[in-house]
């Protein structure tokens, strides 16, 4: 299916619609503080109000990089049976397929209904490297919406000081390993330390350093003056 044209979406204008739908979580669950991990079933099944189907999505359509789909036409989201052993990536693609929904519900109504189905390609990348194809406008507000909705600022920023204190973590080469595609096992460690201060349990460590990375809570030492783009 070709890449569905959507309007063009800040940010931060992604991060709003996010924060909305987390309101209306919280209020649905009694009130009070946000804090550890978003339960995105239950944002599914009991604030959206949609069916919530965990099956061979690969086997189905014969494609084994579709992880998830969306069809407004039924009001069904679709994750793969094989996430279920992948907590993070479960509720990633769940985020990402409930991003959909809010973001692209009502342009997926005003299509065929071969354009109803909406397919999950990836989990989101660390970042572009040379050569590489950027996603698509519609894959990234996805991806961009799963991330706010399951990593809140306001949490991330508060777990990083509790982890780090009111210093940002910094090191060495963090950018150019970022587009290498070279490993970096402080990378890896920070955001583990980050996952359990702010108890996001159902979160993935690479999940978890492109949120901090998107919001420069990592600072690259080598050049002190930029934070990570």
């Amino acid at each position: 299916m070709a890449a569905l044209p959507v309007p063009f979406m800040l940010a931060k204008d992604v991060e709003r619609a996010a924060e909305s739908l987390l309101h209306d979580y919280v209020r649905a669950r009694g009130g009070g503080a946000l804090r550890g991990a978003v339960n995105v079933d239950f944002i599914v099944e009991n604030i959206l109000e949609l069916d919530l189907a965990v099956i061979d999505l690969k086997g189905l359509l014969a494609n084994p990089s579709v992880l998830g789909m969306t069809s407004v036409e039924d009001r069904r989201i679709c994750v793969d049976q094989s996430l279920e052993r992948i907590p993070g990536r479960f509720a990633f693609t769940l985020a990402h397929e409930i991003g959909h929904w809010q973001l692209h519900r009502q342009i997926l109504e005003q299509r065929q209904r071969e354009d109803t189905l909406f397919d999950l390609e990836r989990l989101p990348s660390p970042a572009p490297r040379p050569g590489r194809r950027r996603k698509a406008p519609v894959e990234w507000q996805a991806d961009q919406f799963a991330a706010c909705l399951l990593m809140p600022a306001r949490l991330v920023r508060e777990a990083v000081r509790l982890a780090f204190g009111e210093r940002r973590p910094s090191w060495e080469g963090i950018e150019a390993r970022l587009l290498t595609g070279e490993p970096d096992e402080r990378f890896v460690e920070v955001a583990e330390q980050v996952i359990a201060a702010g108890k996001f349990d159902n979160v993935s460590n690479m999940a978890m350093r492109i949120r901090l990375r998107d919001l420069k809570l990592v600072v690259d030492a080598s050049d002190p003056q930029r934070s990570l783009l």
